[in-house]
């Protein structure tokens, strides 16, 4: 009987420590890099339509940011354009209160289309460079 608290706080500091060190293994094993420069961009989507229309980075890491000036836009759509092939990439949400988003991906060269998720017309082109 005296035995049991301490087994379970040895039992509860074993599983918290497993947790911790899986979570750090699927971080380090992401497709994104902890290190590095990265490059800031931001997108503005109106009712006129997605603003820069046109940007070029270089390859590496970029934090994409989302200013919803509309209030009802679903986020950033990115794909990758080859030739007339679109392949999906990621979708940057807003948050409901400040219109916002974020997201921080690892792009390769290449051309890119970034589209507003509401409304599809509206698209920006993003050349990332070598």
């Amino acid at each position: 009987m005296k035995l049991t608290y301490p087994l379970l706080l040895l039992s509860t500091i074993g599983l918290i420590t497993a947790a911790a060190l899986a979570h750090r293994t699927s971080l380090s094993n992401s497709s994104v890099p902890e290190r590095g420069p990265v490059r800031m961009i931001r997108f503005v989507l109106s009712d006129d339509g997605l603003y820069p229309r046109r940007l070029q980075v270089k390859q590496g890491l970029l934090n994409i940011a989302l200013e919803d000036k509309t209030n009802r836009s679903e986020g950033l759509v990115i794909e990758s354009w080859s030739g007339d092939q679109r392949t999906r990439i990621t979708q940057i949400q807003s948050s409901e209160i400040h219109r916002r988003g974020r997201a921080l991906i690892k792009l390769t060269p290449g051309r890119y289309v970034v589209s507003d998720a509401s409304q599809p017309s509206h698209t920006a082109e993003l050349l990332v460079n070598p």
